[in-house]
């Protein structure tokens, strides 16, 4: 299965939000992430990157 590792983007910094992710969702000015055990977040930002390869996604905080 292709479970993504969410990181938080600030400035130069790089933060690991969560792991286990298997959906992404942006709205208004938010991204919503949704685990693959049912477990969620919400983080204020952008979607920036999804790279399936290394299983990884970015958001830009705000």
């Amino acid at each position: 299965m292709c479970e993504l590792t969410v990181y938080i983007l600030k400035g130069s910094a790089r933060e690991k939000a969560m792991d286990g992710v298997v959906r992404l969702i942006a709205h208004n000015g938010k991204v919503l992430m949704e685990g693959i055990f049912g477990d969620s977040m919400e983080i204020e930002g952008r979607l920036a990157e999804v790279d399936i390869m290394s299983q990884s996604a970015n958001i830009v905080a705000n």
